[in-house]
């Protein structure tokens, strides 16, 4: 499918810098979550009712969890030396450029992280929930949020990520406080990316 699309709509000069089509091949897989999450979540508006402020307390509070837990594994994985769970170099160029930035940044911190947290946790931790339990909803729906992220080295960081967001849906029964969780920890990644 991405081949069809490359062919179809880039240009050759999109080829020069193709880090700036990569959030947008993405959306494709997205699109799919998005209407299985609809056909499988009943009252799917529910999950974003209920807005309390303690849960924003949380989701920023997770999120220094989350950055120090970053740090102190690049740390690790440096002094150990363990090249194939060092943390994979994005592309300073992620963001494209003129008004292509604009969209890349809506696609990497709105579109991604509302799509992600409707799939992974509005329906597959919930309903895993249901009938499994949440430490295992917890580490099921981890686990498959950490493989659809691919890289190696991001594997145990997205999956202690996936944990402490599965975590703030299981406090605050809302998605809203974990797409904001989720959209600034990707927003950061953006920063970083293209400062570095």
């Amino acid at each position: 499918m991405i081949f069809i699309f490359r062919h179809i709509f880039i240009e050759d000069y999109d080829l020069i810098y193709p880090s700036k089509l990569y959030p947008w091949i993405l959306v494709v897989p997205q699109i799919f979550m998005l209407v299985f999450s609809i056909i499988y979540l009943k009252n799917l508006r529910q999950l974003f009712l209920n807005v309390k402020l303690i849960n924003y307390f949380f989701a920023f509070l997770f999120m220094f969890f989350n950055l120090s837990f970053y740090w102190i594994y690049a740390q690790i994985v440096s002094f150990l030396n363990f090249q194939i769970l060092y943390l994979p170099n994005i592309s300073k160029y992620i963001l494209g450029d003129g008004n292509f930035i604009f969209l890349n940044i809506f696609a990497i911190c709105v579109w991604v992280p509302a799509i992600e947290e409707i799939f992974f946790r509005g329906l597959i931790l919930k309903r895993f929930n249901e009938f499994s339990g949440k430490i295992f909803a917890v580490i099921f729906s981890s686990f498959l949020f950490c493989i659809v992220h691919g890289d190696v080295g991001l594997l145990i960081p997205v999956f202690f990520s996936s944990i402490l967001i599965s975590i703030l849906f299981l406090m605050s029964k809302s998605l809203l406080p974990c797409i904001m969780l989720h959209s600034i920890q990707n927003l950061f990644v953006c920063i970083v990316a293209t400062f570095a």
